[in-house]
């Protein structure tokens, strides 16, 4: 959005509201960073587009409750076959999409059809596994079939809002821009790059969900999504009043955080990791002593504090604790919380010295020096790198630092002769271990390890919740034993709305929960 000074009667003008920023209170105005490019599921895997479709507009058969488990949404349950490659839903009676359309078996089928059928190139495809149909079994019954047991398939599921089949119909090629859906808000307008209009859908159905307090039509008559590309301007706006609510970098958190014209909200649920992860062909790297003496060696809470000002925690597993089946117990038993007496302890068991008194280890004739590479632009990366570089140091191992734009970063792990990178990356499900860390790994530097290999496998296979849950435990466990990485953090999401507002909160998945929002 091109934005023209002055900055505050400018933003006024695409909010819509007064001069002096305030808005109408039945009206919610939040920030986009920026413009989806559309707001038709199946042809995106965008963030900004997937936060707006699945906080606002469309529902999705099965939702996660806040202890990270599936649960019926749409759907009133679920049956698994004892192949565990179909699954079979019941659904909800007497919903009705916004537009007036019953909703149906059909028109789950419909959506899952449109992403399964190759003439449309759906994004989405990639997250399906092995589904390879969705069918009615009669009005109220679907089910889906898949080629081989794909253990997310309750993760896709939720991602996945059931649009109207008229809708689609009707606008074809546009209906990126007319989506309808069994939410609590209607889509109303879409200025492109400037804004997008919802409006509560006055026939919306009582609420199934666990997580929701409010049961009925949300409270809000209309929300506002404009687009502000920049942080600066988005504070600005959120400072004036012309914003109801706005995420917060982390150099802005204190601000408003002390400041009582304002709320804070803090969302655990990103289900992100920074770790650190090595080249294991390449000397030592390829040795698990040596790896966990470097666990040991990083201080997780300097870096939440340098690097996110507190607003997150020090990770000790490789599955964020945001994922379902996190495992709490088997981070804090196997994890290496910090502790450089340790990790010299370990260091020098396995044959590093200082034999020249540089203060430098050594072993065999190889000094420990040492490059790591990461992704430049970003300020908690930067000051993450920097923990660890000086907590390396201290305990003999001296790190360089390298770091290039992510197009240039992420395809140099596919070369050889690289040591280590930082990585941070965000996932909603358990299968993401699998896809980081079964050998070769995503940037295939991973020795084969049968002992993760064939667990990943097996979990990557398991549907059945409670049986899934003891698989990523027990890989959660196989992974910390090797220390394949380093876990280091997960960062939180911090969000701030003006005092008067209340409800703002997300579910398990990151999703705002848009029902409960009211201003006062």
């Amino acid at each position: 959005m091109r934005i023209i000074r002055p900055l505050a009667g400018a933003i006024a003008l695409a909010l819509g509201v007064a001069a002096t920023g305030s808005a109408q209170a039945a009206t919610l105005h939040f920030r986009l960073g920026e413009d989806p490019e559309t707001l038709y599921n199946i042809a995106t895997i965008s963030q900004t587009a997937g936060d707006i479709i699945n906080s606002y507009m469309l529902e999705s058969l099965v939702y996660f409750d806040a202890d990270g488990k599936p649960q019926p949404w749409l759907a009133t349950g679920w049956d698994i076959s004892a192949d565990q490659t179909t699954i079979t839903f019941k659904l909800r009676s007497g919903i009705v999409f916004q537009d007036g359309t019953l909703f149906n078996a059909a028109a789950v089928a419909a959506t899952y059809g449109a992403i399964l059928d190759p003439a449309n190139a759906s994004p989405q495809l990639a997250n399906m596994g092995s589904l390879s149909k969705v069918e009615s079994v009669d009005d109220m019954t679907v089910r889906f079939t898949y080629k081989t047991p794909f253990a997310p398939a309750f993760n896709a599921i939720a991602g996945i809002g059931i649009n109207s089949p008229t809708a689609v119909a009707k606008y074809g090629k546009d209906y990126g821009r007319h989506p309808v859906g069994t939410g609590p808000f209607a889509f109303k307008e879409w200025i492109p790059g400037t804004s997008i209009t919802l409006e509560r859908n006055p026939s919306y159905h009582a609420q199934f969900r666990s997580d929701v307090a409010n049961k009925g039509a949300p409270y809000a008559d209309e929300v506002v999504l404009t687009v502000i590309a920049e942080e600066g301007v988005a504070q600005s706006a959120l400072e004036t009043g012309e914003l109801t609510a706005a995420g917060l970098q982390a150099d802005a958190i204190t601000q408003f955080a002390s400041n009582p014209q304002f709320k804070t909200i803090i969302n655990k649920s990103n289900g992100n990791l920074v770790f650190l992860e090595f080249n294991q062909f390449k000397a030592p790297f390829g040795d698990a002593a040596f790896r966990k003496a470097l666990g040991y060696a990083i201080d997780r809470k300097a870096a939440v504090d340098a690097a996110w000002g507190g607003y997150g925690a020090p990770a000790l597993s490789l599955l964020s604790v945001a994922i379902p089946y996190y495992d709490a117990k088997v981070a804090e038993t196997y994890g290496t919380p910090y502790d450089p007496a340790k990790a010299r302890e370990l260091l020098a068991a396995d044959g590093w010295t200082d034999s020249d008194g540089d203060g430098t280890l050594d072993k065999g004739g190889q000094k420990a020096e040492f490059v790591i590479r990461s992704y430049s632009g970003f300020t908690h990366i930067d000051r993450t790198l920097q923990v660890v570089q000086s907590n390396f140091a201290d305990i003999g191992i001296k790190v360089s630092l390298e770091t290039s734009d992510w197009g240039a970063f992420y395809p140099s792990l596919l070369e050889d002769g690289w040591d280590m990178d930082l990585m941070r990356w965000t996932d909603s499900d358990a299968d993401v271990l699998t896809q980081l860390f079964a050998s070769p790994g995503h940037r295939k530097k991973l020795v084969p390890n049968p002992a993760i290999d064939d667990t990943l496998k097996r979990c990557s296979a398991t549907l059945e919740p409670a049986a899934r849950a003891a698989c990523v435990s027990e890989a959660q466990k196989a992974l910390l034993e090797d220390m394949t990485a380093i876990p280091i953090l997960t960062s939180w999401g911090v969000t701030a709305t003006q005092a008067n507002v209340s409800g703002y909160h997300f579910d398990y998945l990151g999703y705002l929960l848009s029902a409960d929002i009211k201003a006062e």
